[in-house]
C-alpha cells in the first residue's frame, strides 16, 4: 500500500481525508504472470475471476468524488499518477501512451469532458488511457432482463465481478447491490481484449475457474453503516474530502488502485458549482456541455457550417436531448472577438426577451473555446436577400421589407427605451439581421453591445461598427450613443428600400454614399425613383416615408435625429414627419464619410471596424 491507503477493522480505506491532493493505492505483493517463457507463445493465457465489495462514503452527502479504479499494470510504481480525474493511474502527459501497459476498470462519479465520459455515474474499461474504450451508466440487469440504475456514491455496499475468458479473450464487468448476493447473468460491460502481455499485480483470483464465494457474514458491514451515519449527521457546512471505503473480502483481496477526491478537489467542485450558479444568475441562459454541442454539430463538421466571420464560425446543430435545432457560434481563441465580446453577448443578450431579437438560449466554455447557442433562423441573414447574385434567392416584396424594417425598429426601441437598462448595439447592419421561418426580423450579434442605466452615459471610448453605418461623431469622438444606433438604422432603412449597399459604386466606377444618392433623388423631386428596381408592387407613401425617415435618422447632427420612440410612431403612422423638414440641413454624407476615414487614420489603435464586404 502507499499514499493514504490503510487497513483497519477489516476495511481497506483508500483515503483518510486528512491531506490535500491525497490518493491511495493497494497492490497485491507479488506480480502474477499470464505467460511463461517455457510455454509456447501460441498457448492460451489463463482465465481469471475476481470479486469484491465496495462502498463510497461521501463527506458531503449530495456531492460525489471522482471515484476509484481496479487495474492490471506492468508496474506498481505509479508515483507520477495524479489524483482527481486521473484516478491515481495516469497524468496529463502520459494519458493515452501505449507504453503505459495498463488496463483498468474505473468506477467514476464525475463527468470529465476531456476524457469523453458519458455521464457522472458510470463504469468504464480503460486501456492505457482514461478515455474508456467502453463504458456504461452504473446499473445491473435483473433476471427478467430489466435494467436498474445504481448510484455509485450512495454509501450503499455494491459488489463487482471482473471475469476474463481466455478462450474467447473476453473481459466482462458486472455490478450489483450487495443484498442480491448473486452475480447477475448478464454483465454490464464486455470487451474482447488479449491480456497475454499484461501482469496482475494485486488482486487475488482463481485460474481456470470462478473466484471462491465470499464469506458475507465476515464482512465489516457494521463499520460501513456507522461511517455513513456519521456523514449524514454532519452539517453541510463541513467541506472535507470524500472518503472512499472498500470492504476487504476475506477470501479474495482485489488490487485496488484508486484515488478519491481530496479536500482541495472537493472545494474546487463546490466552488465550480457556486460559480456556475453565479453565472446562471448573472448571465441568464443555462450552460451546455461541450459534449452536447459536439454531438449536435456532428463534431463541428464543415457540412454543418452556416457561415464564417472574424470571430470564427456559426454551425447548425440539433441538441441531442431536446432535438431542438440551434445555431452555435464557435469563437476561435485567436479571433478578434475575444472573451470581452463573448461576455458582452452573454451578459446582455442572455437577459433580453423580445420577438425581434435573436434569442440566446445557452453558452459553453470549453478550455480556450467560447460557444454561444442561439435559436436557429432558417431564412438566414437579411443582406443575402438584398445583395446576393444567386437567382434562386427569393426576392423580398415591399410588404416583407416594410415589415422587416418595422421589426428591426421595434427591437431597437426595446433596447433603447423599453428594457430595464439602455443597450447600445453598436453594430446594426443587414448582415446582423436574421430572418425566422415566418420572415420576421431578428436583430442579433451583440458582441459589440454595451449597456448602461437609463439617464447615464455609455462608457465607450473607441470606434466600433461597420463602414457606412458609422455616425460622424462616432468616428470623431469614439463615443457610442443611442443616436449612433439610430444613424445606423437610418442607413439600413435606405439599404432595404433601395437594394444598394451603404457605400456602392456607380456606373462610372465612382464610390457613392447611399444617403447622398437618396438625398439627390429627393432634391430632384423623384425620391421614389431610388427604390429597388426589383420592386414592382409597393405603396409610394410608405416608400417616401421610409426614405425620408432614413435620411432624418442618418442626419449628420445627432441632435437632429429622432429617438426610437418617435421612429416607431412615424413608422406606425401615429405621428407625421415634420412638414418643414429642411433639405439643406442634411449635409453631404459623402464628405462626412471622408472626414470619418481621416479620423480613423489618426485613431486606428482604438478602433474596431468591420469592412462592408465581410459579415461578423
Amino acid at each position: 500500500m502507499d499514499g493514504e491507503a490503510s487497513v483497519s477493522d477489516g476495511l481497506l480505506r483508500l483515503t483518510s481525508g486528512q491531506q490535500n491532493l491525497s490518493q491511495g493505492h493497494a497492490f497485491y505483493t507479488y506480480p502474477l504472470n499470464f505467460t511463461s517463457a517455457s510455454v509456447p507463445a501460441s498457448s492460451s493465457v489463463p482465465s481469471f475471476s475476481t470479486t469484491f465489495i465496495f462502498a463510497i462514503i461521501p463527506q458531503y452527502h449530495d456531492l460525489s468524488s471522482h471515484g476509484l479504479a481496479f487495474v492490471l499494470s506492468s508496474t506498481k510504481e505509479l508515483f507520477s499518477a495524479l489524483p482527481g480525474q486521473y484516478l491515481g493511474l495516469l497524468n496529463s502527459w502520459n494519458n493515452g501512451n501505449v507504453t503505459n501497459r495498463l488496463l483498468a476498470i474505473e468506477l467514476d462519479t464525475i463527468m470529465n469532458t476531456e476524457f469523453r465520459d458519458i455521464d457522472d455515474n458510470h463504469i468504464g474499461i480503460d486501456v492505457n488511457s482514461l478515455n474508456s474504450v467502453v463504458s456504461a451508466s452504473a446499473g445491473y440487469y435483473a433476471s427478467d432482463g430489466e435494467f436498474y440504475n445504481l448510484t455509485l456514491f450512495s454509501t450503499e455496499p455494491m459488489q463487482v465481478w471482473v471475469d476474463y475468458d481466455s478462450k474467447h479473450i473476453m473481459l466482462n464487468v458486472t455490478i450489483a447491490p450487495y443484498f442480491l448476493f448473486t452475480k447477475p447473468s448478464r454483465p454490464l460491460l464486455s470487451i474482447a481484449y488479449n491480456l497475454s502481455s499484461h501482469y496482475i499485480l494485486g488482486w487475488s483470483f482463481k485460474l481456470n475457474g470462478d473466484a471462491a464465494p465470499l464469506n458475507y457474514s465476515a464482512l465489516s458491514l457494521k463499520a460501513i453503516q456507522e461511517l455513513a451515519q456519521q456523514v449524514h449527521a454532519r452539517p453541510h457546512s463541513s467541506f472535507k474530502t470524500t472518503l472512499c471505503i472498500v470492504l476487504l473480502p476475506i477470501v479474495a483481496i482485489s488490487i485496488l488502485v484508486s484515488a478519491a477526491l481530496a479536500k482541495v478537489y472537493m472545494k474546487r467542485q463546490l466552488q465550480a458549482r457556486k460559480t456556475e450558479l453565479e453565472w446562471q444568475r448573472e448571465y441568464g441562459p443555462p450552460s451546455f456541455t461541450y459534449k452536447d454541442l459536439l454531438a449536435a454539430t456532428n463534431g463541428f463538421k464543415d457540412k454543418m457550417l452556416l457561415g464564417k466571420g472574424g470571430f470564427g464560425g456559426v454551425y447548425k446543430g440539433v441538441l441531442p436531448v431536446s432535438k431542438q435545432t440551434v445555431a452555435i457560434k464557435r469563437v476561435s481563441p485567436d479571433s478578434k472577438q475575444g472573451m470581452k465580446e463573448f461576455m458582452a453577448e452573454i451578459v446582455i443578450l442572455g437577459h433580453l426577451r423580445h420577438r425581434n431579437l435573436v434569442q440566446l438560449i445557452g453558452y459553453c466554455r470549453h478550455k480556450q473555446q467560447l460557444l454561444l447557442v442561439y435559436d436557429y433562423m432558417p431564412n438566414g441573414s437579411l443582406d443575402c436577400y438584398l445583395h446576393t447574385e444567386d437567382h434562386n434567392t427569393t426576392n423580398l416584396c415591399w410588404a416583407q421589407r416594410f415589415h422587416i424594417i418595422k421589426g428591426i425598429a421595434s427591437g431597437l426601441f426595446y433596447l433603447h427605451e423599453d428594457w430595464e437598462q439602455v443597450v447600445i448595439h453598436r453594430d446594426i447592419k443587414t448582415s446582423n439581421v436574421l430572418l425566422d421561418s415566418e420572415m420576421n426580423a431578428r436583430l442579433g450579434d451583440f458582441g459589440l453591445a454595451r449597456s448602461h442605466d437609463h439617464g447615464a452615459d455609455a462608457h465607450t471610448t473607441r470606434v466600433a461598427g461597420t463602414w457606412g453605418y458609422i455616425a460622424p461623431e462616432l468616428a470623431r469622438l469614439g463615443k457610442a450613443t443611442k443616436a449612433t444606433d439610430v444613424f445606423a438604422l437610418g442607413v439600413l432603412m435606405m439599404e432595404v428600400t433601395c437594394g444598394k449597399r451603404p457605400i456602392w459604386v456607380n456606373n462610372h466606377g465612382e464610390p457613392l454614399a447611399l444617403g447622398d444618392w437618396v438625398l439627390e433623388a429627393w432634391k430632384s423631386g423623384l425620391i421614389t425613383h431610388a427604390v429597388d428596381p426589383r420592386l414592382d408592387d409597393y405603396v409610394e407613401a410608405e416608400i417616401e416615408l421610409v426614405l425620408k425617415l432614413g435620411l432624418l435618422c442618418s442626419h449628420p447632427s445627432p441632435n437632429a435625429r429622432p429617438c426610437m420612440r418617435l421612429v416607431m410612431q412615424y413608422l406606425q403612422r401615429d405621428a407625421h414627419l415634420p412638414s418643414d423638414l429642411e433639405l439643406n440641413g442634411l449635409l453631404n454624407i459623402g464628405s462626412v464619410q471622408d472626414e470619418m476615414h481621416n479620423q480613423h487614420a489618426m485613431s486606428c489603435s482604438a478602433t474596431v471596424i468591420t469592412d462592408l464586404s465581410k459579415g461578423r
